[in-house]
């Protein structure tokens, strides 16, 4: 719902982000974003940058899976 008022070109950076993690680390891949959120040594910028696409990658879990599996 959110999504709705965010700028296209986030939208499309983040997407093009999570397919990366998705295709790298498959199914592993919003618990890698966590991990990456919850990294002490990031500043708190890139933590919620990191919590932001863990956030939609395990919303939009199915349609990512899917979109490897088409692949």
């Amino acid at each position: 719902m959110f999504g709705l008022f965010e700028p296209a070109h986030r939208r499309a950076k983040d997407d093009q982000e999570i397919r990366y993690f998705y295709s790298k680390y498959g199914e592993d891949a919003p618990v890698v974003l966590g991990d990456r959120a919850s990294d002490d040594r990031l500043s708190s910028r890139d933590r919620r940058h990191w919590q932001r696409l863990a956030r939609k990658a395990r919303r939009h879990k199915s349609k990512w899976i899917d979109g490897l599996k088409a692949d």
